[in-house]
């Protein structure tokens, strides 16, 4: 039997950067998107689910200000961390 479990938040994480990347200031390619995203998901607590519907119960939870407000400031601190040590390579 085959079980979903999945981490919702990289989901939140990844449609907040992207809401959030033009604005930002630095780097969008996507060593730096990933860099971003891996830096902020290692601080933020995962919500895994095990169904389509506790992803949808999961989601509409999450979506409070406390979430929203830090998944921002995990962002924000992950930006200025990967603009000063880029991985990718200099054209």
């Amino acid at each position: 039997m085959s079980k979903l479990v999945k981490n919702i938040m990289e989901r939140m994480v990844e449609d907040k950067l992207d809401q959030m990347l033009p604005s930002l200031g630095c780097c969008t390619c996507d060593v730096c998107r990933t860099d971003i995203l891996c830096y902020a998901l290692n601080r933020l607590k995962p919500k895994y689910v095990s169904s389509e519907q506790g992803e949808l119960l999961s989601r509409v939870d999450s979506i409070s200000i406390t979430y929203e407000a830090a998944i921002m400031t995990e962002i924000a601190s992950a930006v200025e961390i990967v603009k000063k040590n880029p991985h990718h390579r200099n054209k």
